[in-house]
């Protein structure tokens, strides 16, 4: 699989802000601070990559980022949305549209790195479902409420079948659309798989 590695780093910038707001704006209903919203930002937008790069025994993307890039964008997000939370009506569903945007994108990146990594489609699906799963398995980890991968909903099931059509077609903006589309319609028809 030849993808440009300036396309993986675009789709990783846009996941970090997508997935730290959905982190950030999680902080905001639950009522947290300042501090609050920076943490959970930070582990959910770093936290698919962090665990898919230590599955892959490979170098944890931020950890060998000379620039802190990765994590800065996680802290810079999450102060914006702080600021701009006093804005936001907490009934919202807000949180999981971000949600859907972190899990497309993560969901194929992740399995655009391990493809280069195994060349293995079946590992690159698995790869790509932990990393668009992982950060919010985080996020609802901290605070404390039942993970959406865990709700009956169509949300991992949104990244198989998006990178199954990856595997198939090998087109990233097609994958994403799966993913964002199936993810989308369980948000506004609550869809279930129970």
């Amino acid at each position: 699989m030849l993808t440009n590695p300036a396309v993986v780093l675009v789709i990783e910038i846009m996941g970090l802000v997508a997935f730290t707001i959905s982190g950030a704006l999680a902080a905001f209903k639950r009522d947290l601070d300042i501090i609050g919203y920076i943490i959970v930002g930070l582990v959910t937008g770093i936290g698919g990559g962090t665990v898919r790069d230590i599955i892959l025994d490979r170098p944890v993307f931020w950890l060998y980022d000379s620039y802190c890039y990765s994590l800065n964008i996680c802290i810079i997000t999450a102060l914006l949305t702080y600021f701009a939370s006093k804005h936001i009506d907490k009934r919202e569903n807000i949180v999981n549209w971000f949600d859907a945007i972190g899990l497309a994108l993560f969901a194929v990146q992740g399995y655009i790195i391990s493809m280069g990594v195994y060349n293995n489609h079946e590992i690159a699906i698995i790869m790509g479902v932990i990393t668009g799963c992982g950060g919010g398995l985080l996020r609802d980890i901290c605070m404390n409420r039942q993970p959406f991968i865990f709700r009956g909903q169509m949300y991992a099931s949104a990244a198989i079948i998006g990178l199954v059509v990856f595997s198939l077609i090998n087109n990233v903006l097609i994958a994403f659309l799966v993913i964002f589309t199936l993810r989308g319609l369980a948000i506004r028809y609550k869809i279930s798989l129970k």
